[in-house]
């Protein structure tokens, strides 16, 4: 088993003394101290003991390196941004905790160890933090262990062992005499959240106790047939159980790295669910096709079907619903084994959703139940993707306008005429404004030759500061360059209806890229607002809260409007901006961590506002970022309470344990119970 708990140098004590003198807070000290052997505990123990009097940085004397990645974890977690101090009503309020019954059982990561022992585990610091959380500003919570899996076989003893039968906390159960009638069966849990490439923005890999009201241990009656050892003449159909939360693991799918090959005329390609939308592409690139799906970030494929993620392209091409043909998923186990061997029927099922077919209609849409899931249903291991063909002809374009409400109404009139646009991207004045301040900045030095993997000719951006107006961004692809263009005059003129000016397009990727510019590097611009606030460095995607909201077109020209006026109103810092072609729009708001909860307050509500207006006009709480733990208290104003309880019922059906990431999406008190 590949153990990952190194440090990478070591320094003499006179050197390392000199160091820790010289580093005066706790997060320098720990950050410093994680790196380096502890032969020299004793100095860093003096050293730091003014800043951490009650938790030490270094295991006790004696204890292996394994063994100490897990229990130094005992101290408190360092966390980027706390929202500790944010009113109940905002998204953030839900509680973070860890688990209150101690680690991992106490034989399981020796038991995957004598399974496979070529199977990479790690329980380091570093990497359990970075599992933790994702790019947003939701606080960290870290797994116990990170495994990484090479195949399902792999995946299978896992969950295996992360649902077992207990007595007395012995792990074996051979021989077990009949249960006496008021026996009180004990099932550890251990969580389970797959990891892509951690770019989520709704919490999705925190981890969470189930919220069951109280730090006790659970109890609750159900079915003995979820038992192997079940007796199929007991006449008891029920009984109790205690169920024992053992601490939580990730499932790190980025050695799935597969890329099946793509046949002349099919349309498209089975790849590992840890594939990055990046690498897919680059190795389809001799083929002439091309996945489609783009939402900003190099996310994996797999977490891009877990969260139904999409992008600017989605106006054209879809959302990852309509691009999933078909997936291989591997479900936890439903029967809890008696110890660690089982029977053949409490084995994880690998399941296959969908066909390679380009259309189906038998039986229920499988690959659209687990597109979405957000790994609370099972683990995604091979995706089959919809493929497209790369276009002859691509023209950008751009236009200013005077107000965003007409921009959004020229939007909403480009789609209802039937103009075949590739991207529809609209930006207020705020994110305009956002992209000439990083420019000043120098933060774009786009003025000199640069030269990357996809694209190896060295290129030259010409970046000028932009009119502060509100833009509306369009892209035109096709097979022909008539077809095109036709496009392009059609969009342009009904921007001129509705008062748009200085309408700009090309077609060489240089000056498209120029063109371009303030939209794709809009995210980073809008965290560049308040870089230079405070005295940590400003702003990071983990203290800024990213909005996502999707209503009918319709609408989206008064609900984004009026979202921009909160956002001046309310006094906050952030660019509004939307993928106008389908309705979906966002929010960027930049946070410190010193900054007031008065002010962390209105940032908050700004969010709370555009959803709740979203709504209102039948639109969704979020297009494409997901549910996680920061928008489950919307869901049953969206779908009522027979949505609540049908969504967890499929969840105690596929998941009776609540094994697998738990409270994302739906909360225990949302499943409704076994009858007692």
């Amino acid at each position: 088993m590949l153990f990952s708990c190194s440090r990478p140098r070591r320094l003499s004590p006179s050197a390392m003394a000199s160091v820790l003198t010289q580093t005066s807070t706790p997060m320098k000290l720990l950050s410093f101290a994680m790196g380096h052997n502890n032969s020299f505990s004793n100095i860093a123990a003096q050293s730091s003991s003014r800043a951490h009097s009650s938790h030490s940085i270094f295991p006790p004397r004696g204890t292996n390196s394994m063994d100490f990645s897990i229990c130094h974890r005992k101290k408190p977690r360092c966390r980027r941004f706390s929202t500790n101090d944010i009113n109940d009503d905002s998204p953030s309020s839900t509680t973070v905790k860890r688990s209150q019954h101690g680690r991992l059982p106490k034989d399981f990561l020796s038991t995957l160890q004598s399974l496979h022992p070529d199977l990479k585990i790690s329980t380091n610091y570093y990497d359990l933090d970075s599992h933790g959380h994702g790019e947003s500003y939701h606080p960290s919570a870290p797994p116990d262990a990170i495994i990484y899996p090479k195949n399902e076989d792999e995946i299978v003893d896992i969950l295996k062992l992360c649902c077992r039968e207990v007595v007395d906390g012995d792990m074996t159960i051979a021989n077990k005499a009949v249960e006496a009638k008021d026996f009180l069966t004990t099932v550890e849990v251990v969580s389970v959240i797959p990891y892509g490439a951690g770019t989520s923005l709704e919490g999705h890999l925190c981890f969470l106790d189930p919220d069951n009201g109280s730090d006790n241990d659970e109890v609750v009656v159900i079915p003995t047939c979820l038992f192997d050892n079940a007796d199929s003449d007991n006449p008891n159909k029920f009984k109790k159980v205690r169920i024992k939360r053992k601490g939580g693991i990730s499932i790190d799918m980025s050695l799935f790295q597969s890329i099946g090959r793509v046949e002349s005329g099919d349309l498209f390609v089975k790849v590992g669910a840890g594939v990055t939308r990046n690498s897919l592409n680059a190795a389809l690139r001799h083929t002439g096709m091309q996945f489609m799906v783009d939402p900003g970030a190099d996310c994996t494929i797999g977490g891009m079907v877990a969260c139904g993620a999409s992008g600017t392209a989605a106006v054209k091409y879809g959302t990852m619903r309509e691009n999933v043909l078909a997936l291989r998923a591997v479900m936890p186990p439903t029967i809890v084994p008696s110890g660690i061997e089982c029977r053949e029927r409490s084995t994880p099922v690998v399941v296959q959703c969908g066909t390679s077919a380009l259309k189906s209609s038998a039986g229920y849409d499988l690959p659209a139940l687990l597109t979405g899931s957000e790994g609370t249903l099972g683990i995604i291991t091979e995706v089959t993707v919809r493929l497209h063909p790369i276009p002859s002809h691509i023209v950008a374009a751009s236009c200013a306008f005077d107000n965003l409400h007409s921009a959004a109404e020229a939007v909403a009139m480009i789609r209802m005429m039937g103009v075949p646009v590739s991207r529809c991207e609209l930006l207020d004045d705020a994110s305009v404004r956002a992209f000439n301040h990083s420019l000043a900045l120098g933060h774009w030095d786009c003025n000199k030759a640069t030269e990357t993997k996809s694209h190896p000719q060295q290129q030259t951006l010409q970046l000028q500061p932009m009119e502060v107006k509100p833009m509306l961004f369009l892209e035109f692809a096709g097979h022909s360059e008539t077809s095109v263009m036709e496009d392009l005059a059609a969009a342009q003129s009904i921007c001129m209806d509705y008062d748009g000016r200085n309408f700009a397009y090309a077609s060489d990727e240089e000056t498209r890229q120029a063109l371009w510019a303030a939209r794709h590097r809009l995210y980073y611009s809008a965290i560049a607002l308040r870089s230079q606030d405070g005295d940590d460095g400003g702003a990071t995607s983990r203290t800024t809260l990213v909005t996502d909201a999707c209503v009918p077109l319709s609408c989206f020209a008064d609900v984004l409007t009026a979202t921009a006026n909160d956002v001046k109103e309310f006094g906050v810092i952030g660019p509004c901006f939307g993928h106008a072609g389908d309705g979906n729009f966002h929010c960027i708001l930049p946070m410190l961590e010193n900054d007031s909860s008065e002010y962390k307050g209105r940032v908050f509500q700004v969010n709370s506002n555009l959803i709740e207006r979203a709504m209102r006009v039948g639109g969704t709480c979020t297009g494409e970022h997901g549910v996680g733990y920061g928008k489950k208290k919307y869901l049953k104003g969206m779908y009522g309470t027979g949505g609540i309880m049908m969504m967890g019922a499929l969840k105690k059906a596929l998941d009776p344990w609540n094994m697998m990431n738990p409270g994302k999406i739906l909360d225990l008190e949302a499943i409704s119970r076994y009858p007692g």
